[in-house]
């Protein structure tokens, strides 16, 4: 038979473990590091043919990574005749988990990407439309991308999405005075 105080020293270890095992736990940085998702989401502009986009960075604390809402965007698709057909894009990424792996992090990411003829967003106090006139043939399709990577320090996993959209993701290190340690590839736009 075990001792209550036995037991009880158990549930407390147990405790202990499942802490360090759960979403954000233990990182197994020096103290004092840290580390931030950089991500970029692009696509190519359609006046002028190069990449356009926006990257981020985003620290990782707290078991949690806050949305980011892209910007509205306009895509071109031409088919092998030269037809082309246009669409507005609003785009959403989440990070609903991530835990601290030996050399980086597993990070399971949300990407949601809608394209249709019209699109309105707000953010804050910021209300932002686009559309694509009527006359014009307009692209329209949605996907919804749910992956868990597993991100080493400093190298850049990439989807390349419908439309020519590319999305990029990295997990950077920082010391404990905000300077990066690891490089993430990821251009700035």
């Amino acid at each position: 038979m075990y001792s209550i105080q036995k037991v009880a020293a158990l549930a407390v270890a147990s405790l202990i473990l499942s802490a360090c095992a759960s979403v954000g736990g233990s990182s197994g940085l020096p103290a004092g590091q840290t580390v931030s998702l950089v991500n970029s989401l692009s696509w190519v502009n359609p006046v002028d043919g190069k990449r356009d986009g926006v990257r981020t960075s985003w620290p990782l604390k707290d078991g949690r990574l806050a949305n980011e809402n892209f910007p509205l965007a306009q895509l071109k698709q031409c088919d092998s005749k030269g037809q082309c057909a246009f669409g507005v894009m609003r785009a959403q990424r989440s990070v609903p988990s991530f835990v601290y792996a030996e050399g980086g992090v597993n990070v399971t990411f949300a990407l949601d990407i809608d394209v249709a003829r019209r699109q309105a967003a707000r953010q804050g106090e910021v209300q932002t439309a686009m559309a694509i006139p009527k006359d014009v043939p307009a692209l329209a399709g949605h996907q919804d991308i749910r992956r868990t990577v597993g991100l080493q320090y400093g190298k850049v996993e990439q989807v390349e999405l419908e439309h020519g959209v590319r999305y990029q993701l990295c997990a950077q290190r920082h010391d404990a005075i905000g300077k990066a340690i690891d490089v993430c590839e990821i251009p700035f736009i």
